[in-house]
Parts: structure tokens; C-alpha cells; sequence
């Protein structure tokens, strides 16, 4: 079967494009139903695909991402993720069905790991597995691995209800997750061909099968890297085929309230040496803040060079009497969100936490918005826009007065100093 954006020839049946990961489907031209690619007859209406060409394929946006050719061994994070409930349902419904089934879950699927800027190595059955590092790392590959679980969790958790009374039981994915070194023979996405081989894609795959159903189990390095985002339980040694010593495993429940980017280990603490420019130029800057000069100061450095820790020992040395000191982070995930770290400052702020409900956070967002606009009650439907709430008064709004008011909310609540 030839990719129609690409050209490349997959295998008979196929899909999902394996150069490019176009979705092929069918799309029927009197009623719009999406078919798999080797229908004959609609699945809703029954026409006749026979008598026309309606292949369309459903586009998965993918980065622009670099060849690979040469071996080279890569620090990467593996993820596994099945289904369960897969059987039950291959039971209970026919072959096409299931099929149209799983290629929307994966279709789903794949659009999460791009967002992430991950990339599927494979759909094996029930199963994904997808490598986050190769060939772009990035400092946080563990993090987005589990927040792209979570997503994918989540998504088969809303499709389920559509399919319970049909098959007899909920669906819901299980993963596995682990961090370590691979050896990356050779990824070129053009041709579609990759080759990622190594015991931490073994022991990630091992560790998806220890989980349970809606469980998502991570390894040793996964947890150290990623402890800081997330709250996990820490389970007894266990051991896995394929590996003579046990290993330590963690569940992840929940995303941390408040996230800490310093890595330490636990216990011990280096006193902070060579940093004492740095430190007397921003304690400089604080000076001229309380006589009403601002400043900005761009910290820039590779992983593990020590910003968040000058920033933490900065923060330490400030009287929280006198300064008041607000976070919003930015993350490499979050790059296309307009004013990410403005929202991630008002929710932690707020307490508005990952998962609550678009009720719950309009209750929190106009509760303690009120607070420190006060009068200006006319500016809360702007800071709520920014959590996509809804308001009649926003319709006719340009994008130039949404920046103006905007950022005046945003002026008056920093300003405030009972932000909470």
C-alpha cells in the first residue's frame, strides 16, 4: 500500500504509514464515515467503495526530526503501553470493528507521543511502544513519557464508555516505563526505517507487565528524574525475567502540587561555590527593586551546571517579609501554550490542580481572582480565558484589547500582596 503524502510503500494492510505515520482510512463520500483502509462497503450506509478511489489519509503531525545513520548509544526513556480488554473485545465484536477500534486509539495515541516530541517505535496487537530521547532529547524525556501516559490513559478512559455495554467490560491501558542506554542503529523517518535495541526496552516491556489495569509502573532512573513532578509509591524489589538481581519499581499517583526542578541527593547538600558574582548581581537587582527599578535576568546553562540551584539559595536569602516572591514555569512540552508560565504561576497560586474540573477551576480562578482585582470585576473573564472558561462578554473581544486587559489583570494581581 503506497503512502498518498509520501510515496512510501507499506505492506498490504497497513495502518498507519511507516515513513511518514499517515493514518490511512476510508472516508465514505455520502455520509462522511471513517472505514478501515480495506473496506468494501461502509460500514454505516453501505455504499460501494468498489466503485470509486476514497482513501484519505488523516495527517499525524510530526516535528521536523534528524537521521540517525551511524550506531550510537543514547540515553533515552521507553515506554510500553497495552490495552486491557483487548481480548474480551475481539470476543464480543467483529474483526472490522475492532480494527476501527484500535486504529482510533492508536491514531490518538500517536498524536499524543508527537506532542511530546517522542516517537512510536511500534503497534504490536494491543500494544504501543514508544522511545522518548531518539533522535531529540530533551533534559525532561522521563517526565513527558509519564505525562504522555497519563494523557493516553485517560483518552481510552473517555472512548470506553461508548464500548462497555457492547463488550462487557470497561477498557483501560496499563504502561510500563523505564530510563537507560540503548543503541540506536540506525532512525530515518523519511524511509521509515529505526532500530533502538537494548535491556532498558526489555526491562520497560518487562515493568508494563507487571502493572495493572490504569497502573503506570516506572523503573529505577525514571523515578529519580521525574520525582520532582510527580508522587509515587514506592513497591517491594521485584523480580523480572531476563535480569538475575531484582529491581525497584514505583507507581505513579499524582502529579505534585508544587514541582521541584532541583535534583539532590537526599540528605546531603554541597555548600554552592563559584556562584558569587551571580548571586551579588541579582541580590544588587533586589536592592534596586525596593527603589522601584525592575530588572530581568535570563539564566542560561546546560543540564546540571546549577540554575535552580543559584535560584533556590537566592530565594533563601530574601526577607519574604519584604519580597514577594511568585513561580510560573515553562516547560519544554508547554512551548506552543500562549502565557504558559502565567498560568502555571496562578495555579499554583490558586491551588488549581492537574485534573480538576473546568467547574472547579472557574470556581477557584473567580474566587481568588476577586480577591485581589477587587473593583475591577471586568477583568476576571480575561484570566479565565487564559483556562479556556467561557464568557458571553468575551465574544466580540479583538486580540488587541484581550493584551491590554490582560495584561493590566495580570499587573494588579502581581501587584497585590495578598495574592493568595
Amino acid at each position: 500500500m503506497q503512502c498518498p503524502k509520501c510515496q512510501f510503500q507499506n505492506i498490504d494492510g497497513a495502518r498507519f504509514c511507516n515513513a511518514c505515520g499517515f493514518q490511512f482510512t476510508i472516508s465514505c463520500p455520502k455520509c462522511n464515515r471513517t472505514n478501515p483502509p480495506d473496506s468494501k462497503f461502509c460500514n454505516e450506509c453501505g455504499y460501494d467503495f468498489t466503485k470509486t478511489s476514497a482513501i484519505t489519509p488523516q495527517p499525524i503531525e510530526t516535528p521536523c526530526q534528524p537521521t540517525i545513520t551511524d550506531q550510537e548509544r543514547k540515553h533515552v526513556t521507553v515506554m510500553f503501553s497495552d490495552l486491557s480488554g483487548y481480548t474480551a473485545m475481539t470476543e464480543k465484536l467483529d474483526p472490522e470493528e475492532v480494527k476501527e477500534i484500535m486504529d482510533r486509539i492508536f491514531g490518538k495515541i500517536s498524536q499524543v507521543v508527537v506532542k511530546y516530541e517522542g516517537f512510536i517505535e511500534k503497534f504490536v496487537g494491543d500494544a504501543v511502544m514508544a522511545i522518548f530521547g531518539v533522535p531529540k532529547a530533551h533534559e525532561d524525556d522521563p517526565v513527558r513519557a509519564i505525562r504522555a501516559a497519563r494523557e493516553i490513559h485517560s483518552l481510552v478512559k473517555e472512548i470506553s464508555p461508548t464500548l462497555t455495554k457492547t463488550i462487557g467490560r470497561p477498557l483501560y491501558m496499563h504502561t510500563g516505563i523505564n530510563t537507560g542506554l540503548v543503541v540506536a542503529k540506525e532512525i530515518d523517518f523519511e524511509k521509515g526505517t529505526h532500530g533502538v535495541l537494548g535491556d532498558t526496552i526489555n526491562v520497560a516491556s518487562r515493568i508494563s507487565g507487571l502493572s495493572k489495569t490504569d497502573e503506570i509502573i516506572v523503573g529505577l532512573e525514571t523515578f529519580h528524574q521525574a520525582e520532582g513532578y510527580f508522587n509515587f509509591e514506592k513497591f517491594n524489589l521485584t523480580t523480572v525475567k531476563g535480569k538475575e538481581e531484582p529491581i525497584q519499581i514505583y507507581k505513579v499517583l499524582s502529579p505534585k502540587e508544587t514541582i521541584s526542578k532541583t535534583h539532590r541527593l537526599s540528605g546531603l547538600r554541597a555548600e554552592l561555590i563559584g556562584r558569587k558574582v551571580e548571586m551579588e548581581q541579582l541580590k544588587e537587582a533586589v536592592d534596586n527593586l525596593k527603589q522601584g527599578k525592575s530588572a530581568i535576568f535570563s539564566i542560561i546553562g546546560e543540564a546540571g551546571t546549577g540554575k535552580s540551584r543559584l535560584i533556590e539559595e537566592f530565594r533563601k536569602s530574601l526577607d519574604q517579609e519584604i519580597i514577594q516572591w511568585r513561580e510560573g514555569h515553562c516547560y519544554g512540552y508547554s512551548q506552543n501554550i500562549p502565557y504558559f508560565p502565567l498560568i502555571d504561576l496562578f495555579s499554583r497560586t490558586w491551588q488549581i490542580k492537574e485534573g480538576d474540573s473546568p467547574d472547579q477551576i472557574r470556581q477557584k480562578v473567580e474566587e481568588r481572582a476577586l480577591v485581589t482585582l477587587r473593583k475591577r470585576k471586568d477583568l476576571i473573564p480575561y484570566i479565565g480565558n487564559l483556562y479556556s472558561l467561557t464568557y458571553k462578554e468575551m465574544e466580540q473581544v479583538s486580540p488587541q484589547q484581550f493584551k491590554a486587559k490582560l495584561h493590566e489583570a495580570i499587573k494588579l494581581i502581581l501587584t497585590n500582596h495578598h495574592l493568595h
